[in-house]
């Protein structure tokens, strides 16, 4: 599903380089793919890393029981793992075969089995107009290179009235942003950045939303997580930022709040 023309060979490269979750093994013996790997590194992943990303899967998943609900970007299959769970139907899906052999390994080892699992671009989606009930992706559409297109993938592919639930666009003004215009800081990993890493305004994500009804907006992670780096880094953040951050009024936290998401209808 790769093409020169739409840029995404040096995005897929990338992220077939950088598995999301490898980072965060801290323990090298662990074989990579067992049931121990993927307990490992769960409390790092989505959704459990973002509480309100767990509760926001519990929601949509008693509106969609039984239902189809394709996954963008389902990395190691951690956030699908929870609808699967929970009684909806999953097609999870990667631009990188990495991601998708590890998805179809977790799940395998967990005892679920998906509609589908395999490779797809989110700028040419490989699915007929109007197949999923819902369409789930997080923390993925500002790392494509191309959002306008991808919501319009999204769109085509749902059905009349269904859901996009389309979380962790990056914000700005946002506490990141501003960070991110220091040297040698990244959002991804320590080495680099992926190389489509779009920070937009409010307005400027709602306005991808053409084709849709927005139901519902929200702005979150606007409180200092804990994070897995080591190194100085990530002591000045553990110890310096973090702490002194996270005394912000929350009213004024939430005005630099790093991630907005978006819940809304497709209308046909």
């Amino acid at each position: 599903m790769l093409n020169s023309d739409d840029g995404t060979r040096a995005i897929h490269d990338y992220w077939n380089s950088h598995t999301l979750g490898l980072q965060y093994v801290r323990d090298r013996g662990i074989e990579i793919g067992s049931r121990a790997f993927f307990d490992h590194i769960r409390p790092w992943m989505n959704p459990f890393k973002f509480p309100w990303i767990m509760e926001r899967i519990a929601r949509e998943s008693e509106r969609l029981q039984g239902r189809h609900l394709l996954e963008i970007g389902c990395g190691m299959g951690y956030d699908s793992l929870e609808f699967l769970r929970r009684g909806v139907r999953v097609t999870a899906t990667d631009l990188t075969p990495n991601a998708v052999d590890m998805t179809r390994r977790h799940f395998e080892v967990e005892g679920v089995e998906a509609a589908d699992v395999r490779v797809e671009n989110v700028l040419r989606l490989g699915f007929d107009d109007d197949t999923f009930d819902a369409v789930w992706a997080n923390g993925v559409i500002h790392h494509t290179g191309n959002m306008p297109l991808a919501l319009r993938e999204i769109h085509r592919v749902l059905k009349p009235g269904g859901r996009g639930i389309l979380s962790h666009f990056y914000r700005k003004p946002s506490w990141m942003y501003a960070l991110k215009q220091l040297p040698g800081v990244n959002t991804e990993f320590e080495d680099e950045d992926p190389p489509a890493n779009e920070f937009l305004t409010e307005g400027e994500i709602e306005a991808l939303f053409d084709g849709f009804e927005i139901l519902e907006v929200a702005r979150e992670h606007h409180r200092l997580l804990p994070v897995s780096r080591t190194g100085l880094k990530g002591f000045l953040y553990s110890y310096g930022l973090r702490p002194v951050y996270n005394v912000i009024p929350e009213s004024l936290a939430k005005r630099i709040a790093y991630k907005y998401s978006v819940t809304a209808l497709a209308v046909k």
